[in-house]
């Protein structure tokens, strides 16, 4: 997805460009929808990294 998103934003940028405001809003909602997914994983994993014991073992050796 993050290489889809590349594509959008180069794809913006030369729609900008040429002018073609359409064509920019059209790949803008596609780029805000991918975002807003990828940010909703992001706030899901941390809500379950909150949520999961930490073994103590797994503690210890990442604080070293």
């Amino acid at each position: 997805m993050l290489d889809e998103n590349n594509q959008l934003i180069q794809a913006i940028l030369d729609y900008q460009n040429k002018g073609k405001p359409q064509e920019v809003v059209q790949y803008q909602q596609i780029l805000h929808r991918n975002l807003v997914y990828l940010a909703t994983i992001a706030d899901h994993n941390q809500s379950m990294q909150q949520l999961l014991p930490v073994c103590p073992l797994l503690f210890i050796m990442f604080q070293s």
